[in-house]
Parts: C-alpha cells; sequence; structure tokens
C-alpha cells in the first residue's frame, strides 16, 4: 500500500467524522427544539390564570433558549397600548414581580412595531435601529414576536441581548411556535374567564330578581293588611267608639311605622319582629271586640336581640288561625304562640289555635268560592317567600301543619311548626 492510499483513507475518514458529527449536532438541535416546543405546550397545560401562562414562558424562553431576558406585554385595545405583564432577567429577578412596568403605545418602538403590523422582527444591531426603546441599559440585539388569537395580536413576547447577531432564524422559528402555543392557551383562558363573568352575571341577575319578588310578596300581604285595619278603625268611628278607635289607630300606627322601617329588610331582629306581631295580635283583638284570647311565649335561653329572623313571615299563618279557625268557632277561642330552641342556630316557632281546623275551614272555604267571597292569598304568598329564602340565602326552612284532636277525635284547632335557620353571624353579614 502506498502513502496516497493511506492518506485518500484518512481523508475519507476525516469526511465520514465531519459528516456524522454534522448529522449529530443537527439532530441534536432538532430534537432540543422540538423538546422545547412540547416542553413548552405541556407547561402551559392547566394553568390557573393568564399571569400564570405568561411568567411560564417568560422564565422558560431564558432557561431554555438562552436568552438573557424576555418580556411579555398584552394589548390594551381600549387604550391602545402594550402592557408589560411578565419579564425574566436581570431586571426582574424574581417571579411575579417587575420592579419597573412600562407601557408602550401601539405602534411604537420595535415591540409597538410588531404589534401593529402583526409580523416578526429581529433586529441585529439596535443602535442603528431608531425604534429602539433605551429601558434601563442598552443591549445591542432584539427581538420580537407577536402573540395571535383568532387572527388578532393579543400581545408580544420581546428578548434583548447584550451581543449583535446573537438571535437568529432559528430563534424566531422557536419564538414563533411558543407564541402560537401561548396565543391558545391565552385565548381558551379568556374565554373562561368570560363564561365565567357570564355566569357569575346571570347569578347576580336571578339573584336580584328573587329579591325583587320576595319585595314584591312583601308589598303584596301588607296592603292587604293595612286595608283590613283602616276598615276596623273606620268602622269604630262610625259606631262611635272613639275609645276603642283611639286605642286602634294608636297600634296601628306604631305596627305601621315598624312595618315601614323594617319594609327593605329580609331579616329583623327576633326582638322587633315579636314586637310586629304584637301590635298586630292587638289590632286583631280590638278588631274582633276582644273574641280571642292570645299568648306569645319565648325560652329563657333565646335572647331575642341576637337572633335574626325573615320579617312578618308569621303574620299570614296568625291572621290564617285568627279567620279561618278561631272566628269561624263558637266558644272559647285560643290563640298562643312561643318560639324554642329547636337546635344550633334553628328556632322553632310553634302556632296552636283551638278553632274548627283544616277540614271544616277548607268546606267553608270551597263554599265561599261559590258564593264569591273574597279569600285571602297570604298562605300562597307566604309559602311563595319561603321558597325564595330557602333558595336566596341557602337557610333551611320548614313548615308543619298538624290537626288537633280531641278524646272523641274530632277536630280541636290546628298547630303550625316553622323551624328555620337562624344564623346570627350569617344573618348579620346579610343585613350589612
Amino acid at each position: 500500500m502506498t502513502v496516497a492510499f493511506y492518506i485518500g483513507a484518512i481523508a475519507v475518514l476525516l469526511v465520514c467524522i465531519v459528516t456524522l458529527y454534522a448529522l449529530l449536532i443537527r439532530y441534536k438541535k432538532k430534537y432540543e427544539a422540538e423538546a422545547t416546543v412540547s416542553y413548552f405546550a405541556t407547561s402551559l397545560f392547566g394553568q390557573n390564570t393568564i399571569d400564570d401562562i405568561l411568567w411560564d414562558v417568560a422564565k422558560n424562553c431564558i432557561s431554555h433558549l438562552s436568552f438573557e431576558d424576555c418580556v411579555i406585554y398584552l394589548l390594551d385595545n381600549d387604550r391602545q397600548m402594550l402592557v408589560q405583564k411578565a419579564a425574566y432577567g436581570p431586571k426582574n429577578p424574581l417571579r411575579f414581580e417587575i420592579k419597573y412596568p412600562i407601557e408602550i403605545p401601539l405602534g411604537k418602538g420595535i415591540t409597538g412595531t410588531v404589534a401593529l403590523t402583526g409580523k416578526p422582527e429581529i433586529v441585529s444591531n439596535t443602535s442603528r435601529d431608531e425604534r429602539y426603546i433605551l429601558d434601563d441599559q442598552r443591549r445591542l440585539s432584539e427581538i420580537a414576536v407577536p402573540i395571535i388569537y383568532e387572527n388578532k395580536v393579543i400581545g408580544v413576547i420581546d428578548s434583548e441581548h447584550s451581543r449583535k447577531c446573537f438571535y437568529t432564524n432559528a430563534h424566531l422559528q422557536m419564538l414563533e411556535k411558543i407564541a402560537a402555543i401561548c396565543g391558545v392557551k391565552i385565548g381558551k383562558r379568556l374565554i373562561e374567564e368570560q363564561a365565567c363573568r357570564q355566569q357569575a352575571e346571570v347569578q347576580y341577575l336571578q339573584r336580584q330578581l328573587a329579591e325583587f319578588r320576595l319585595v314584591t310578596l312583601k308589598s303584596q300581604m301588607n296592603p292587604h293588611f293595612l286595608f283590613n285595619c283602616l276598615n276596623g278603625i273606620y268602622n269604630c268611628i262610625v259606631t262611635g267608639e272613639t275609645d276603642k278607635a283611639q286605642e286602634y289607630i294608636t297600634s296601628f300606627a306604631r305596627l305601621l311605622r315598624m312595618v315601614l322601617i323594617h319594609a327593605e329588610k329580609n331579616f329583623i331582629s327576633l326582638r322587633d319582629e315579636m314586637d310586629l306581631l304584637q301590635y298586630y295580635l292587638k289590632i286583631e283583638s280590638l278588631r274582633t271586640d276582644h273574641a280571642f284570647v292570645y299568648s306569645m311565649e319565648i325560652d329563657e335561653q333565646i335572647d331575642p336581640r341576637e337572633y335574626y329572623v325573615p320579617g312578618m313571615l308569621i303574620q299570614p299563618f296568625l291572621e290564617n288561625a285568627i279567620w279561618h279557625g278561631l272566628m269561624n268557632k263558637n266558644g272559647e277561642r285560643q290563640l298562643q304562640i312561643s318560639w324554642r330552641y329547636l337546635k344550633e342556630h334553628v328556632l322553632l316557632c310553634e302556632i296552636v289555635d283551638n278553632g274548627i281546623g283544616r277540614r271544616e275551614a277548607a268546606r267553608r272555604h270551597k263554599d265561599g268560592l261559590k258564593t264569591g267571597c273574597y279569600q285571602s292569598k297570604g298562605m300562597q304568598l307566604c309559602q311563595e317567600r319561603v321558597e325564595l329564602y330557602k333558595s336566596l340565602f341557602n337557610t333551611r326552612f320548614s313548615v308543619q301543619v298538624v290537626d288537633l284532636m280531641d278524646e272523641d277525635d274530632q277536630p280541636a284547632g290546628t298547630r303550625v311548626n316553622i323551624a328555620f335557620e337562624t344564623d346570627p353571624d350569617a344573618m348579620l353579614a346579610e343585613l350589612c
């Protein structure tokens, strides 16, 4: 073998080695590029907020692409301004902390131009570009890539480097892919946030409508009751019962004042509710010429000033007991109201009358409908209020009506148990 042969063999071997090395470098770069894109695609998955997404991109653009810094802006369409949202580098070394955030008008500077045109740019020498905006110190090269969602620019990824001609087309292609992933993730999150806002608005409107309905129901009951009171006062004046009329007017004025004070409140103190009911019962007693006796009791362990209950919710049950149970009965008529502590945060109001009972009252109600007599809708409206309280305030309500029977299994009256949750802290928060 000659020397020429050995030289040729060595040359061929060197060519093979160089070619293989070049292929390995190319493969490595391709693998690293794919791995980087894959990382960003998976690392941004499931991020909670847009800020999380942006800070993740800013941080990992530096660690995966060997950038010196990375800044991400989002476009404020109303002000036509790019607002700095995330930044990593010498200026901002800590996560979620921007020491001196800046804003760039749309079209101004390299970043603003990219946002306006929607086209990425590499500036190899910023000293020769008049658009360059100096921040903390001059850096000699810059790359800016738009973040696009639904064919609209929503932000810009920007990076600067201290060396001239640092950024390559490979960097540009990589940032474009990252910006595309970022745009999809941000767009998805924007849709989710919009859906959440719309859902919150719908819930708010539903609550407002329910509260409006609640006020409406209360206003429907009060005029009916007020009409009956005024009619009773009128009858006293016509019949010449001036002393009774004066007492009637005094009690009615006090009751009306309390009703007006608490008209817009969903909850009032148990003390105020008991005072309202006392005035109401006194007026009904005057109106019926003391045709029935009544009493109201409360457990010693209950401080009526500390508990809050729905205002005037008990009154329709008392009205029903008086006018459908007691006043249709001959003989002694009794009405008892008692407040008991059932369990933690739950009060029980028990209303007991010795009237004619529900069966006989229902029969007379049916006869009244046949003859065209007026029927009160107080109980129906009251039940609607109960359902609204339950849905609005996520509280528990139960109304139980029991027919009382005597020893001969004959109707002996009715007992109504109204149990409701009355958390002092929750009610106070609602009142505020």
